[in-house]
């Protein structure tokens, strides 16, 4: 009966809408999360993958609010500070090894870095992808350049003393 309802509900016209982020790309970094520790990679680096995934959760909440047409004045303003509270809860959630670069936190540092890394990624292949007349130029660009980008800031932060 289940399997018959779902072939049923793969008839019924839907409308497809865009994300400014992929969902296996959100997966990718949960998932490098989760196994990090386990292969010895350093606190600093997987602060750059919860960086992007802060700011992910930010696009993904914009994108949820606009289409159940919650907006309200300075809306995005709100929900990027809401997404900044769960800076003290990654805090809480990764112990991590307690280091200073420059006497700020690098793990600070670091999560500031992958969100802006994430960030780039996505301005960049806006600029590609508008300059390919609206087209990305193979399947799942958008997640290769931001999982890339993403890769070579945590090597990066892996390295640093």
């Amino acid at each position: 009966m289940v399997k018959l309802l779902f072939l049923i509900s793969m008839l019924i016209p839907s409308v497809a809408r865009a994300n400014p982020a992929c969902a296996v790309c959100t997966v990718a970094m949960g998932a490098f999360l989760g196994i990090s520790r386990a292969l010895g990679i350093s606190d600093n680096a997987t602060g750059v993958w919860i960086g992007g995934l802060l700011l992910m959760t930010y696009y993904f909440t914009i994108k949820f609010v606009e289409y159940k047409k919650w907006t309200f004045k300075f809306y995005k303003l709100f929900w990027g500070l809401m997404t900044l509270c769960l800076v003290p809860v990654m805090y809480n959630f990764v112990q991590y090894k307690f280091d200073t670069f420059f006497g700020i936190d690098a793990f600070l540092i670091s999560m500031i870095s992958g969100a802006f890394a994430f960030w780039l990624s996505q301005f960049i292949y806006q600029k590609m992808k508008t300059a390919n007349g609206g087209h990305a130029h193979f399947p799942f660009e958008k997640v290769v350049m931001a999982v890339v980008f993403l890769l070579v800031t945590s090597i990066i932060f892996n390295y640093l003393p």
